[in-house]
């Protein structure tokens, strides 16, 4: 018999050998659930160093066969994706049986498999949404409706994202509820390497130092940052700019960084412009920092770095798009420019560069609001709400169900 005290989440996420965000973002929620109230369990495509992280939290992890998929229309692979998707969804739905799961949730988008699963199986499902597509607008038609039909409970990270994913199809009152990410905050804000990170990068003591963090990727827009690198030093050549952050394995993604890297050395500005590789001590480096620089290309659905640099107390300069508005107060603890454009976000640099106190007063207001915009325990105490409250909806219904077939049985 199943335990009546706990009720069982099981996470679902078809992850690959990268950790990025969204791995990151579904451990914080499994891990901060009230351990009084639910038990969470864990199932993923991959077998990768997040795992030890659930292991330290006590959290069951299962790992099967789950194809990540994929935005393409490749007539191969659309096969290959439906013959494994029978095999994966089978082995969710014993998962749901054998653990006495009482609600499923995708972790991002593209995660169908385990509200598929739970549809099947005739319990609760939800699943997060942290994707923007722009682009073609029938896949982002195709893939809203799925979400929306298949799940009970629909979270978007942002209200971007709500708007450019549902409000277009008047799918948000129903179903759809923005809930925010959020950042550790226990480990964000030390700084005592501060004074290290100048130093193992020559950069002088009173230099003002501006830093862009992510990937290098393209849809993140490094190169702009370097567009606007070149136009702040042309007024504020004593300035120095970090890129951190290394690149991206696969899919020929390599040769990015490289370009940036070659683009930099024409320009004679290796001094000015330096590439950390990949760190681990994020904190540190912001501490380091006197302007934090967001540069996107695409929206972005809600950056967690940005919530980490306000944290740090840092202005933000940001595209003003996705979720970076909800995040970042334009004049109040950050400037916002138009995404894509170098020259405003260059501009927005140099506002700040010469104006120290309004940065002091923006890193002071960037931090507050992220403190009471972004607090994991009220956050987290409204999806356990969504969660218990759909829960208990499906044990109603299965009642009066039950009492329905008894009483026709007895006629």
């Amino acid at each position: 018999m199943k335990p009546q005290n706990k009720k069982k989440i099981l996470y679902v996420h078809a992850n690959n050998h990268d950790i990025g965000g969204a791995d990151y973002c579904l451990f914080k929620l499994a891990s901060e659930l009230d351990k009084s109230r639910f038990q969470a369990i864990v199932c993923l495509g991959q077998r990768t160093d997040i795992c030890n992280l659930y292991k330290r939290e006590g959290i069951k992890v299962h790992i099967i066969d789950m194809e990540r998929i994929k935005k393409t229309l490749n007539p191969l692979y659309l096969l290959k994706l439906s013959i494994k998707s029978i095999s994966t969804i089978r082995q969710l739905r014993k998962i749901i049986r054998d653990e006495h799961i009482d609600l499923v949730h995708g972790n991002d988008m593209l995660d169908f498999y385990g509200p598929v699963a739970g549809f099947l199986e005739k319990i609760p499902r939800a699943q997060y949404v942290r994707w923007i597509i722009e682009s073609p607008e029938w896949l982002r038609r195709l893939i809203t409706q799925v979400v929306y039909s298949i799940n009970d409970i629909v979270l978007t990270v942002s209200d971007g994202v709500a708007r450019s994913m549902f409000q277009k199809d008047d799918l948000i009152p129903a179903k759809v509820t923005t809930c925010y990410d959020w950042i550790d905050m226990q480990k964000v804000g030390h700084d005592e390497q501060k004074t290290h990170i100048r130093k193992e990068f020559s950069i002088p003591p009173h230099a003002p130092l501006i830093g862009c963090v992510g990937r290098l990727d393209f849809w993140k827009g490094q190169n702009l940052f370097i567009q606007a690198a070149l136009l702040v030093l042309q007024q504020h050549p004593e300035a120095r700019f970090l890129l951190v952050g290394g690149a991206v394995e696969g899919r020929g993604r390599e040769s990015y960084g490289k370009k940036l890297l070659t683009f930099v050395r024409k320009q004679g500005i290796t001094k000015q412009v330096q590439f950390t590789g990949h760190r681990t001590d994020i904190s540190s480096i912001m501490h380091s920092l006197d302007i934090f620089v967001h540069s996107s290309l695409t929206p972005d659905p809600l950056p967690g770095v940005v919530m980490e640099a306000m944290y740090c107390g840092l202005p933000v300069v940001g595209a003003d798009a996705g979720g970076v508005p909800e995040e970042v107060a334009d004049g109040r603890t950050g400037l916002l420019y138009q995404p894509g454009n170098p020259h405003q976000m260059a501009e927005k640099i140099i506002s700040l560069l010469e104006d120290p106190q309004l940065r002091r007063q923006m890193g002071y207001a960037g931090r507050e609001r992220v403190m009471r915009i972004f607090d994991k325990t009220s956050l987290c105490q409204k999806i356990q709400s969504l969660y218990e409250e759909k829960i208990s909806q499906y044990a109603q219904e299965n009642i009066e169900s039950t009492q329905a077939q008894i009483d026709k049985n007895m006629r």
